[in-house]
């Protein structure tokens, strides 16, 4: 991936939203649970959920991601607490396969650390196949869309390129949300209060781009009224069918994800000494 500027296109946005929150998670890594902790900021007033999407699913081009990006979702009416008065700043939530090639346009359009959420391959892998099979489609789906090849690549390119960013693992913000949201929204000058855990369900929101195919996938987290631990068990690997490469697909995305815990940008949860030497 080579680096790249804004377009005039797209440049309009870091004019229109003062700060741009980008969050890129792989399927079913809680990444639409953990924007609702920053749609809960007084200073957040819009979110777009996925506006790449279209672009993988159905072959759409940039025209079609700006006029996405022109009428995002409006949280004044879902937010737990009213928005202040200037409110105007910008959540965007993506998949690493849905962005693809144009992932350098998304990160330009980043106006801080830019956000890349994982969650065991286990897991989020196991959680993307029980979803297909509630709709009655095959639990069989390209393995590119599982996220972790393109997830790494991502990262590689901030890195090389000197693009702020954090790595966020589910169970630590889920878990810990105490020891590990404090920390991520310091990094965005952002206030933490228990407060961003809580908030109104909105069962009623269209999070979907493609006329309802994924509208399933939202519901538990729409319905939601505020963050949970992951208490799912962790399948074991053996547990995945080795028919059509799946078991070995999941064994290399646990070695990915297991190299990306030993990052040095991922965001852990303090230790007590740690929380107690910040008094």
């Amino acid at each position: 991936m080579e680096s790249t500027s804004l377009p005039e296109d797209f440049a309009k946005y870091r004019e229109r939203h003062e700060r741009i929150y980008v969050i890129v998670s792989p399927p079913r890594c809680s990444s639409t649970a953990f924007a609702r902790v920053f749609w809960e900021q007084p200073s957040v007033r819009y979110y777009y959920h996925e506006p790449f999407e279209t672009t993988y699913y159905m072959g759409e081009g940039l025209p079609e991601v700006i006029a996405k990006l022109d009428a995002p979702l409006d949280l004044t009416t879902i937010k737990q607490f009213s928005a202040n008065d200037n409110a105007h700043e910008l959540v965007i939530k993506e998949m690493p396969y849905q962005v693809g090639d144009n992932f350098p346009l998304l990160a330009a359009l980043a106006t801080k650390p830019v956000i890349f959420l994982m969650r065991d391959p286990r897991r989020n892998i196991d959680s993307r196949r029980r979803k297909k099979l509630e709709v009655g489609d095959s639990p069989l789906y390209p393995f590119l869309e599982s996220g972790w090849e393109l997830l790494a690549k991502q990262i590689e390119y901030c890195r090389t390129h000197g693009i702020d960013h954090m790595l966020v693992d589910s169970s630590d913000f889920r878990g810990r949300p105490d020891a590990v949201l404090p920390q991520i929204l310091e990094r965005f000058g952002l206030p933490y209060s228990a407060g961003c855990l809580q908030w109104q369900a909105c069962e009623e929101v269209e999070l979907d781009n493609l006329e309802g195919a994924h509208r399933h996938l939202y519901g538990e987290v729409l319905a939601s009224t505020g963050l949970k631990p992951d208490t799912s068990e962790i399948p074991a690997l053996d547990s995945f069918p080795v028919e059509d490469g799946v078991r070995n697909h999941v064994a290399r995305c646990l070695e990915i994800y297991a190299r990306l815990c030993e990052s040095e940008a991922r965001i852990r949860p303090l230790t007590e000494p740690a929380l107690s030497s910040l008094d």
